[in-house]
């Protein structure tokens, strides 16, 4: 055995998305033409549903869509994702001001979310 490192407990993406830490969103991404598995951070997702009074015809839905539809787009662009260095900025529009958000794909799927999220 000697000083090998070994796992004692692994946090996985199901526990992350059971304790509310990511949402899962895939069957939104896939209606944006995502197939990959897609969660949002927490922070994302809460970003997302906090709409002010004063912005009239916006809604969860919408504004998901806006964040899938940016990070869609910006994969496609990217041509292979095998080569591809992660996380990758996708820019778009929350409340009237441009959000820079990062994209992450690794063996688990697709994760957005907010660099501070990282």
């Amino acid at each position: 055995m000697g000083n090998e490192p070994y796992v004692i407990h692994r946090y996985t993406r199901e526990n992350a998305i059971e304790d509310g830490v990511l949402v899962d969103v895939t069957g939104q991404a896939r209606e944006t033409g995502i197939i990959l598995p897609t969660v949002l951070t927490d922070h994302l997702h809460r970003v997302l549903e906090e709409i002010p009074e004063r912005s009239i015809g916006q809604d969860w839905r919408g504004r998901l869509h806006d964040v899938l539809w940016m990070t869609f787009l910006k994969l496609k662009a990217m041509q292979t994702l095998r080569d591809a260095e992660f996380p990758v900025d996708v820019k778009v529009i929350i409340e009237g001001k441009t959000e820079t958000l990062w994209a992450v794909v690794d063996g688990d799927g697709l994760t957005i979310m907010y660099p501070e999220d990282y």
